[in-house]
């Protein structure tokens, strides 16, 4: 497996960045909370750049182009549903992931019905009813559910939509580390910038090796999700469950370093914060990631480079 993108893939990264930036970035996300026409012109912004273009399930080389999209609008906590888009399926029908027991999509008010599936591949139409009244969901709404008879959900429809969400969440990541570092550059303790601080130091290199890590894992997890013939989902989960662990520290940290700043909307960090929970929680939480992932293993294993019949060998 080649780790490199192609370079049309990063060249459409940067124009997607660029028209992101232009269009306001992170301020965009703060406005949207108050302002209805963000999103609009989030999806008009988007357009533009060929984001209805693009079809992911029609191979790697657009699958690499969606989820670099992906990772470049969760650096910019975009108000808009961009992987539920890129997964439509129809010109007017986004698609989610979803819990059936307490069904929410964030970005939901983004259509008028959804197509949803659970990870276990339960198919459903989705019609969005009412605003979820929490601050750290501020677009996340409660849908109902009808059942399509007979429907089940592709494998490759859940293992995009968990690659496609551990694409957004490793953007949200990024942004959050560069965020931190330009804080701890200007920001003084004791008569000296907080980068000068070795445990500073130490602390970001850890975090910026955590976001590395998480990046090559969700480069192997789009390749095997067109080259694995399984129905398993073991790759796409586990890489939902590092974006989950290494996303939330780096979120954790970086707000920790601004202090109490770090919990006022004027400050980036915070408008990160807030607007990843979805991505951390929806359709699956961490601890019920690392049940499906237990199960998923139990059923179909765990590919490695020591397989069973090599371990007894090498004995």
């Amino acid at each position: 497996m080649r780790i490199e993108l192609p370079e049309a893939a990063l060249d459409f990264g940067r124009v997607a960045d660029g028209a992101l930036r232009d269009l306001g970035g992170v301020d965009l996300a703060r406005s949207a909370e108050s302002d209805r026409g963000a999103a609009t012109r989030a999806r008009e912004c988007l357009a533009s750049i060929g984001l209805y273009d693009i079809d992911p399930r029609g191979g790697l080389d657009d699958a690499v182009a969606a989820a670099e999209l992906c990772r470049v609008g969760g650096s910019h906590a975009v108000p808009f549903p961009l992987a539920g888009v890129l997964l439509r399926t129809s010109a007017e029908t986004p698609f989610s992931l979803v819990d059936a027991r307490h069904p929410i999509i964030d970005h939901a008010r983004a259509a008028e019905t959804w197509t949803a599936a659970t990870i276990e591949g339960d198919l459903f139409d989705a019609e969005p009813v009412a605003a979820v009244e929490s601050k750290v969901a501020p677009f996340a709404m409660t849908v109902r559910l009808r059942p399509v008879a007979g429907g089940a959900a592709s494998v490759l429809d859940r293992r995009l939509g968990l690659v496609l969400g551990a694409y957004h969440l490793l953007g949200i990541g990024q942004r959050a580390l560069r965020v931190a570092i330009e804080h701890t550059k200007v920001r003084k303790q004791f008569g000296q910038p907080l980068s000068d601080f070795q445990v500073i130091r130490h602390s970001l290199a850890d975090l910026s090796v955590g976001l590395e890590g998480l990046d090559l894992l969700c480069r192997f997890s789009l390749w095997s999700t067109f080259t694995d013939t399984s129905p398993s989902l073991v790759d796409a989960l586990s890489v939902r469950l590092e974006a989950q662990r290494v996303v939330k520290h780096t979120l954790r940290t970086a707000q920790q370093f601004h202090g109490a700043s770090g919990f006022a909307d004027e400050y980036d960090i915070s408008v990160l914060v807030r607007h990843a929970q979805p991505g951390l929680r929806l359709p699956t939480d961490r601890g019920a990631t690392i049940a499906l992932l237990r199960t998923a293993i139990e059923e179909f294993g765990f590919a490695g480079p020591f397989s069973p019949a090599e371990e007894q060998t090498a004995r």
